[in-house]
């Protein structure tokens, strides 16, 4: 009994936790809705300082807990579409966190005893727009993983999934809600995803309206367009990186590039991967693919079973375990503002008629002798862009308050035709100039091999240049900095520009080597000039 009651004491001060939070935040002074929508550059990167990691935590405790309010206090800790005591509690604080913003129009979709929450920010009364844009995430949980998980008896708190995307989708609602739009705009806490994404399958399949039919008067459904969809769906489980990853199909592709966009012009510092197949269907974006609408579904890891570059794998995904404690909120506060920032920039000035393409300019010299060359230029664009420079496809760091931008990019000898491209959601446009590299020496390959080489091999050394070569050596080094071996080279009997040496991985007295990693300090003369080059060996026994 002692411990009931300190289970329960927790699970209270939480909630307080959870309502204090939430509370300060609503004190964030109205009059931002009053904000002109033409300086929204600057709203955007207000937005991101109104996103707190402990008003996100709170959400996601609560989500996790599911505490009925009534005379028990009861916590459910399982959001399960078969538990209906606990699907109906969850539903109920989902709707009144809409409710929480007055300008929210909030329903209920119900389905099989499934429900669907949906909060609509209609558009400003003066537009004309007939789009949709939509933030979902699903709210219902499963601990499938465990073979003795009873949906009925057991836990399945969903902290990660999803209470993550929830609480993000619940900020959003929150925060966009003071702004009005010309497009309108709608957050959807689906239910039943973990069932076969039975909530966005009948959301699509009701998303039309009824419109009069002028040529008989009757009332016909008319396909609603949906112009966007960001999903969220479990992204707080990485602790190595911060890292999510959007997947996409080739329609959607560009909704992709918008996040990677805003990411970097707002200096969010999330590492985007990016998937593009038509055929994933690990979540409930499918269901909006499947009926010709664009959506993005934003994720950890499209396979959280396995572990990727940058991700470990989430062994408490469909657990009972899947808990608050182990959640990166530092990781969904920048998903978060990824989504925000972007969405904000879509529905302000992407679709507007009157914006303005980005302009950019290109400054080179019409020659140069340094072959890693720093390019600049300048940009006026009224919503976020990236910069690429190719053919060496280089990002470039943008300067926003002064408008221009800079790149560091490699150049070869002759003439190098560069082009900058700007890139925004719906298109791009570019500048191209040439520059004239005058170098007299470049590297055009450089090879040792094997590398890693094994202590009883021979190791080549092989390099090729632009120009004549009259001398080469090597001098190799062990990891404190000594000089073990110095090796003269030959020249290709053919080719003067060609020129290779080998080592048996002995010292100059004749000692074997022992394992390690050597750096081999490669010089040539072309000229009566003398150029390096450093490379790694790694030698093993």
């Amino acid at each position: 009994m002692a411990r009931m009651s300190r289970q329960l004491r927790h699970t209270l001060q939480d909630a307080i936790k959870k309502h204090v939070v939430l509370l300060s935040l609503l004190c964030i002074p109205l009059s931002v809705m009053a904000e002109d929508n033409s300086n929204f550059l600057q709203r955007g990167d207000e937005l991101l300082t109104f996103v707190q990691s402990d008003a996100l935590e709170a959400q996601v405790v609560a989500l996790q807990e599911n505490v009925s309010l009534g005379r028990s206090l009861h916590a459910h800790r399982t959001r399960s579409a078969h538990h209906r005591e606990a699907t109906k509690n969850v539903v109920r604080y989902i709707s009144n966190e809409f409710r929480r913003s007055p300008r929210l129009q909030v329903s209920e979709q119900v389905f099989g005893g499934i429900k669907n929450i949906v909060a609509v920010l209609p558009p400003r009364a003066n537009t004309s727009s007939k789009r949709i844009f939509i933030i979902c995430a699903h709210y219902d949980t499963q601990a499938g993983r465990e073979p003795s998980w009873n949906p009925l008896a057991s836990t399945a708190p969903g902290a990660n999934n999803n209470g993550t995307g929830v609480a993000a989708m619940l900020e959003m609602a929150r925060l966009l809600s003071r702004y009005e739009y010309d497009h309108e705009l709608r957050f959807v806490a689906l239910g039943g995803e973990e069932l076969g994404f039975l909530g966005s399958r009948y959301y699509v399949r009701n998303a039309s309206t009824m419109n009069g039919n002028n040529d008989t008067g009757d009332t016909v459904r008319v396909r609603e367009h949906i112009v966007c969809v960001f999903n969220l769906d479990m992204f707080g489980f990485n602790w190595r990186s911060d890292l999510v990853e959007t997947v996409s199909n080739n329609d959607s592709a560009w909704i992709s590039r918008a996040l990677i966009i805003a990411n970097s012009w707002y200096n969010i510092g999330l590492k985007i991967r990016r998937t593009q197949d038509e055929f994933i269907d690990i979540s409930s974006h499918k269901s909006f693919w499947d009926h010709g609408y664009n959506a993005v579904t934003l994720t950890e890891s499209s396979t959280p079973w396995r572990g990727s570059q940058n991700y470990l794998a989430n062994t408490f995904y469909h657990t009972s375990a899947d808990t608050a404690d182990k959640v990166n909120f530092r990781l969904v506060r920048k998903v978060t503002q990824l989504v925000l920032v972007t969405i904000d920039s879509l529905l302000t000035d992407m679709f507007d008629p009157m914006r303005q393409v980005p302009r950019i300019t290109l400054e080179l010299p019409p020659t140069t002798k340094a072959d890693a060359l720093e390019i600049t230029g300048t940009f006026r664009s009224d919503f976020p862009i990236d910069i690429i420079v190719y053919p060496s496809q280089v990002e470039a760091v943008l300067d926003r308050e002064t408008q221009t931008w800079t790149a560091m990019v490699p150049l070869k000898p002759g003439k190098n035709d560069l082009r900058v491209i700007a890139r925004y959601p719906l298109g791009a446009v570019s500048a191209a100039q040439s520059t004239l590299l005058t170098q007299v020496f470049a590297w055009k390959d450089v090879v040792v091999f094997p590398n890693p080489a094994r202590s009883d091999g021979l190791t080549e050394f092989r390099v090729e240049a632009n120009a004549d070569i009259s001398e080469m050596r090597i001098d190799i080094y062990d990891s404190d900095g000594n000089l073990i071996k110095r090796i003269e080279g030959v020249a290709d009997r053919r080719n003067q520009r060609l020129w290779r040496t080998w080592w048996n991985q002995q010292t100059s007295y004749g000692l074997a080597v022992s394992a390690g990693v050597y750096v081999c300090h490669i010089s040539v003369v072309s000229k009566g000039e003398t150029y390096t080059y450093l490379e790694k060996l790694a030698i093993l026994r």
